[in-house]
């Protein structure tokens, strides 16, 4: 407590912006860096080819670390195309198929695969399900799409993304998903979630040392990707904005914030 009202004396003249940063800076320093907190770093994504495109740079930057890097795969990617005579069932296949070869060249260590119907996710049973797989994983870092983009309408990105957050603040909670407990598994709390695909982001990971490792990998989804000239745009476009922000050539960009703030933290959006 004595360190709590030293805190507050130290900010008490400073303005909000100023206080506030000084403030998370001084409890949770690893918003700052969030690359150098140690452990498992388990990335969602609502469809095959997101965490690529969302934090494929930053996933290469990890795998090259020689992190334990895990997917979850919300859906299973069926509903991705607009070639009428490519059925659901065999574009599921290719999808996942093409995924594992992204994912194996950005150092990832496993996928796991939870096949909801694709433009369908339900937020409540994502949740449970995701609060396991942080149980049994027990990553510090999660990565996932942010929800709260203003203009994102795809219902997959936003019920992934709440779901991701609410299994965050519910994963060390021992009696929810009470089912774990009975199997073995620990509750776990993460330390830090940082969220790709967002309009707010309070923190970038210069990525030109593995751009072009990026565009490798998105390009292993060829159903969904086919124009690689195209692909190659899309991508360092988006790179060149976010580095635009962060002041050096390309970046990707995350809204990066200490779970503990998850929940009755009204001035998060402010970090």
């Amino acid at each position: 407590m004595q360190v709590t009202l030293e805190l507050i004396d130290s900010v008490r003249n400073l303005s909000f912006d100023e206080a506030l940063r000084y403030l998370v800076g001084t409890l949770y320093p690893e918003v700052l860096d969030p690359l150098r907190v140690p452990g498992v770093v388990l990335c969602v994504q609502p469809h095959p080819d997101d965490c690529e495109f969302g934090a494929g740079g930053t996933i290469a930057l990890l795998g090259k670390s020689g992190r334990d890097i895990y997917y979850v795969t919300v859906t299973d990617g069926r509903m991705g195309t607009s070639n009428p005579n490519l059925y659901p069932e065999e574009l599921a296949r290719i999808r996942r198929r093409e995924q594992e070869e992204a994912a194996r060249l950005l150092g990832v260590r496993n996928i796991i695969w939870f096949d909801f119907m694709d433009t369908n996710v339900p937020v409540n049973d994502l949740r449970n399900r995701l609060i396991t797989e942080i149980r049994r994983l027990k990553p510090s870092i999660v990565i996932a799409p942010d929800p709260y983009t203003r203009y994102e309408a795809h219902s997959d990105h936003i019920n992934t993304g709440k779901a991701v957050l609410e299994a965050l603040i519910l994963s060390g909670l021992p009696h929810v998903n009470d089912v774990d407990i009975r199997n073995g598994l620990e509750p776990h709390s993460a330390r830090l979630v940082m969220l790709y695909y967002t309009s707010s982001p309070n923190k970038y990971i210069d990525i030109g040392e593995v751009l072009d490792l990026k565009i490798d990998a998105l390009a292993r989804h060829e159903s969904q990707f086919p124009d690689r000239v195209l692909l190659e745009f899309l991508v360092k476009v988006n790179a060149m904005l976010y580095g635009k922000l962060a002041g050096v050539s390309y970046a990707e960009g995350f809204k990066v914030i200490p779970v503990d703030l998850l929940h009755v933290a009204p001035f998060v959006e402010r970090i």
